[in-house]
């Protein structure tokens, strides 16, 4: 297939256009309860899985509808168990493969780069099977993700030297691009 990196930006720039103020404060404030759940030894590890996917469904909302709801942002605890064994897995597999060299974990998060997106669009699958279906979609394409996650080398830049500042349109920026690609791939498919 190939994708049109020019165009799948392009069109995440318009998305995010009138969003970017709400993902922002959704931000601040799942920033500011994983920063307190630090307090408890596993907090983070439970709750990273259910934002991470609350966040993935606001920007389905955002791409698919033009307007995300705040709320949308803790719609991930709704499925809990998928998102946190999702998150706990693919963990494990990352570290494991890192283990053996850098390369092969950064190769293996190209393989689950989907598993939130997939979750997200089928509510009932479990977080094992979602990371099967996230290796299955990215089989020929992790290069491809690669070159297109590189590509906002001199955004990633831009929001070292602001110190974060520039991610407030970054960010979203970022992951309405990343939308755009899982709907290219699901086509594909």
């Amino acid at each position: 297939m190939g994708i049109n990196r020019s165009e799948l930006k392009s069109l995440a720039k318009d998305q995010i256009e009138g969003n970017i103020a709400t993902f922002f404060g959704l931000s601040i404030i799942i920033g500011i309860i994983v920063g307190i759940s630090d307090f408890i030894i596993i907090g983070p590890l439970v709750l990273s899985g259910p934002f991470e996917l609350g966040m993935t469904l606001f920007m389905f909302e955002v791409v698919r509808k033009g307007e995300g709801q705040f709320e949308t942002g803790f719609n991930g605890f709704k499925q809990f168990g998928s998102a946190f064994v999702a998150t706990l897995l693919m963990g494990i597999f990352v570290f494991l493969w890192t283990l053996l060299l850098i390369i092969p974990g950064i190769v293996a998060s190209l393989s689950y780069a989907m598993t939130f997106y997939i979750i997200a669009d089928n509510p009932k699958i479990s977080g094992i099977d979602a990371i099967k279906k996230s290796k299955a979609m990215m089989k020929g394409h992790k290069w491809e993700l690669f070159v297109l996650l590189f590509s906002f080398f001199w955004w990633y830049l831009l929001c070292l030297i602001t110190i974060g500042l520039a991610a407030i349109y970054v960010s979203p920026y970022i992951r309405a691009t990343l939308v755009n690609y899982y709907e290219k791939l699901k086509q594909e498919q």
